[in-house]
């Protein structure tokens, strides 16, 4: 009863928290890609000041020289696709693996850019991961402290529940000891019986 009534407790209090910060894994694929092509995987964020997460891996071939990831918005990756200058939010350098950050600050598409076009010959295989986190940021929401009249009686409050607990506890510990013990009898030996 006791574990029952402490789960449901923690789940109201991590509810609200848990409710209000959402993950969405947007990609989570494995493929080829040619050698001295781009590929592309559009993005919808439908909040603003969403956090985007890109971890990518280049599984093979051995010795290749990596891929470049980048971030575009919905606006720059049509001039992406029409080979037009673009302005990349945030890019890599070509690396065989790495994880790119980035926060994207207004709601609607985006683009992640899977770049191959270092590599001249063989095509590489990649692994790519792409999450997407809206809500408030933990890391940089706003540190609170209760004043200290507040802080005074949490711990009044506190330091008397233990005196209660420890005064009850007492008590019937008390009552424990000063009862007389009781023995038991012991049980009358009684005959065997022969049929």
């Amino acid at each position: 009863m006791r574990r029952a009534f402490g789960t449901a407790l923690l789940a109201l209090l991590v509810w609200p928290a848990a409710a209000a910060h959402r993950r969405e894994f947007l990609i989570d694929s494995q493929f080829d890609i040619d050698p001295g092509e781009s590929l592309y995987f559009e993005i919808p964020s439908k909040q603003p000041e969403a956090r985007l997460e890109v971890q990518f891996e280049v599984q093979g071939p051995r010795g290749s020289r990596g891929i470049r990831v980048a971030v575009l918005s919905e606006r720059e990756l049509q001039n992406f696709r029409e080979k037009q200058p673009h302005h990349e939010i945030i890019s890599t350098a070509y690396r065989q693996e790495g994880i790119l950050r980035t926060r994207l600050g207004e709601a609607g598409g985006y683009a992640v850019i899977v770049d191959n076009r270092l590599e001249a010959r063989r095509k590489s295989r990649v692994r790519l991961e792409a999450v997407l986190t809206t809500g408030p940021d933990p890391e940089t929401l706003p540190v609170t402290y209760a004043s200290p009249e507040k802080r005074l009686i949490v711990v009044s409050v506190s330091l008397a529940g233990f005196l209660i607990i420890v005064a009850l506890s007492g008590q019937a510990l008390w009552r424990a000891t000063r009862r007389p013990p009781s023995i038991p009898r012991p049980a009358s030996p009684s005959l065997p019986q022969w049929y």
